[in-house]
């Protein structure tokens, strides 16, 4: 465990790293590009905080998307309920403003191995770029996991993920029985410089492709940029006006692909599906709009990192990848228990999420 100033050393580098500014991306997951990285500190406090302690760092693929933040959220739980055990634990929650800024990504991996963190959970934004560090990390000790993305080869000490291809295959399929295993679809995507970005699109393919009648009408990347996927969902509809079904394959490209289809006046007309959850994506569900979104366990994910983190330091031996659980959401399921329990893991300060630890 390190001592307590290694909490102030690494705040203060983070600070150093805001003040400094992040480098350029292409887009945000959910907000204005322009705002910036987030280096703000969570410190949960026991009445161990004036001895040991230990300090967790958490990187994001974006500060700018509610999926990062449920999967920060679930990782403070974790801090807070192993306090007993470890005393002082701090969660420091840093990275790029926008999806796909590597770069940034490598800085905080750098600054974290240098002010020796006890742990860090990395969503890697590019595989390749990203293996590096986390060699880096695994080097000097520091137990090091990916979540959601992880690196190629898996070189850290755990990957949590979420099967992107089934997942997206199997919504295919419900999407398919919606068309009458019929029509025509389009992809709105995001990078294939992850892992996720790639899988997506190829699990919903692969659904899609069970069925005969139903045509590809290709894949356009909008890279976590919201005016884009707009753009590029107005025109795959002015082009095609007889589409059937748009994939939207993660949060910025469904918040686009909405704003598109409000634009046009589309309303059940044309059939949309995407990959998580908001408070918009419930209300268009309810609406007609959506028809059917993969939920992940971001939530879990965080909270499943800092134990990791916790057994390896105890010099317990953990699985080298972990599958996430994933749910399809529909208009037919919304108000089911098991629905609402998914919808937690991205909206736990409207529906509080049922910790692992609790035992009740």
């Amino acid at each position: 465990m390190k001592k307590q100033w290694v909490a102030v050393a690494m705040s203060l580098v983070m600070s150093t790293m805001a003040l400094a500014g992040c480098g350029s991306g292409s887009g945000s997951d959910s907000a204005s590009s322009t705002q910036p990285a987030d280096s703000s500190t969570t410190e949960v406090v026991s009445d161990a905080a004036t001895g040991d302690g230990l300090t967790i760092q958490i990187i994001p693929m974006s500060t700018a998307s509610d999926y990062w933040t449920a999967l920060r959220k679930g990782a403070e739980q974790a801090a807070k309920d192993y306090t007993d055990k470890y005393g002082e634990i701090t969660v420091l929650y840093n990275g790029p403003a926008q999806n796909g800024d590597s770069a940034t990504q490598i800085d905080v991996m750098n600054n974290a191995v240098t002010a020796q963190v006890d742990g860090i959970l990395l969503a890697a934004t590019d595989p390749e770029a990203l293996l590096s560090p986390v060699d880096d990390s695994v080097a000097a000790g520091i137990p090091t996991i990916t979540v959601d993305s992880g690196v190629t080869p898996n070189n850290a000490d755990s990957f949590i993920c979420t099967n992107n291809v089934d997942a997206c295959k199997a919504m295919a399929e419900y999407m398919a029985g919606l068309m009458g295993e019929k029509g025509k679809y389009a992809v709105v995507g995001d990078s294939y410089e992850f892992a996720a970005g790639t899988d997506r699109p190829k699990g919903f393919e692969e659904g899609m492709s069970e069925y005969p009648e139903i045509e590809n009408l290709g894949i356009q990347l909008a890279y976590s940029d919201i005016n884009e996927a707009s753009s590029i969902t107005t025109n795959f509809l002015t082009a095609n006006p007889d589409i059937s079904c748009i994939f939207a394959a993660n949060d910025a490209a469904i918040t686009g692909a909405s704003n598109a289809f409000k634009q046009e006046g589309i309303n059940g007309d044309i059939l949309l599906c995407s990959v998580d959850v908001s408070e918009d994506i419930i209300r268009y569900m309810r609406e007609g709009m959506i028809q059917a979104t993969v939920l992940q366990s971001p939530y879990d994910m965080g909270y499943q990192g800092v134990e990791t983190v916790l057994k390896l330091i105890d010099g317990e031996t953990v699985e080298k990848e972990v599958d996430a659980s994933t749910f399809i959401l529909t208009p037919d399921n919304l108000d089911t228990d098991e629905a609402i329990t998914a919808i937690r893991q991205y909206l736990p300060l409207i529906f509080p999420v049922h910790n692992p630890a609790d035992t009740d």
